[in-house]
């Protein structure tokens, strides 16, 4: 056997293990409740009304991504390129970070004291905002895994919820629409998107949901769910990945008028919260390439209280207490997150 013959060998047997697919990880199957900071809602709580002002104005603010000026394209716009995304990324975490501020500027201009800035947006584990161009008196919630997502800390002593970079509901003709890891999500038949669904946790509180800002699609549904809340549309919808949108400084001009606004209006005791009668039945069914994962569907079927929704990937459940809604919601994302 030649030396020649063994070297080509080897060369083929290396670039046979080069190209063959690498074998996928094996799966988190860690439980919910045993990962410190997913189900610990009532903690959150607890020590974030410890930061919040007695007295005061304060405003609750969610920072999602999909419905921020000029956002058209998931793929490219909305994840870091360690995540699979393109550079890109950087330049509307930026834009969301703008836009928190104009919001921020319009509270204070209408005599709101103090400012709880929660990341909404998954796309880097809930860590977009840039932390050192945030209103310095605003206090930043981020990083993964959190209590109930989009409402951690929620609680009474707040006095006004808003949302900017906000998107319209899974099956909705909106921009980049979903909603978390539902194809639908409803309580007491009443379908919720991802604002409702942080106006009801908050609206148990007696806080209203006062502001939301996105496309056309997201604004209108919107109105529809919670009544006459102010909203700003940053673009219209085209379909889910074109829009005609507004150039950024006018959105935060917009922002900041529609911020003023709402907070005047709330102060007056115009825009009320979302309330819903107790029970609440929740129903709820996964998207379809969830529906499609054997494991994922069997873990979610499992989670305490979840009962069979009578189709494939789809389920129910009932409780007196919204936050125990979010926080389920935050034991599927738990569950669809991780590899």
């Amino acid at each position: 056997m030649s030396a020649l013959w063994l070297a080509a060998a080897w060369a083929g047997a290396i670039q046979a293990q080069a190209q063959a697919p690498a074998a996928a990880p094996p799966r988190d199957t860690t439980s919910p409740g045993a990962y410190f900071g997913v189900t610990e809602y009532q903690q959150a709580r607890q020590k974030l009304e410890l930061d919040t002002q007695d007295g005061g104005f304060t405003v609750y603010i969610v920072g999602d991504m999909e419905g921020l000026a000029a956002v058209v394209r998931n793929a490219t716009e909305m994840r870091p390129v360690d995540r699979g995304g393109t550079p890109q990324h950087e330049r509307f975490r930026q834009e969301l970070t703008d836009e928190v501020n104009a919001v921020i500027a319009g509270a204070r201009a209408a005599g709101a004291t103090q400012f709880i800035v929660n990341e909404g947006h998954g796309g880097t584990l809930f860590r977009n905002i840039l932390p050192e161009q945030l209103d310095p008196e605003a206090i930043l919630i981020r990083g993964y895994p959190k209590p109930i997502v989009m409402s951690t800390g929620l609680n009474p002593k707040i006095d006004a919820m808003m949302i900017v970079g906000a998107h319209a509901n899974a099956g909705s003709p909106g921009v980049i629409s979903h909603s978390f890891a539902f194809d639908s999500f409803t309580v007491n038949g009443r379908q919720l998107n991802e604002t409702g669904i942080v106006a009801f946790i908050g609206g148990e509180m007696g806080i209203p949901m006062v502001l939301a800002a996105g496309d056309d699609a997201l604004t209108s549904e919107t109105k529809e769910m919670l009544g006459p809340l102010e909203t700003v549309t940053v673009k219209t919808v085209f379909s889910g990945s074109a829009a005609a949108g507004l150039s950024p400084a006018r959105v935060h001009g917009l922002l900041r008028a529609a911020a003023s606004r709402a907070v005047r209006r709330a102060r007056a005791g115009e825009l009320k919260p979302l309330v819903l009668e107790k029970p609440y039945h929740v129903r709820f069914c996964l998207r379809r390439g969830y529906v499609r994962d054997d494991w994922v569907r069997t873990t979610v079927g499992r989670l305490p209280g979840v009962g069979d929704g009578g189709t494939p990937g789809c389920f129910v459940f009932t409780t007196p207490s919204a936050e125990e809604v979010g926080n389920l919601l935050n034991e599927v994302e738990w569950t669809v997150l991780k590899p």
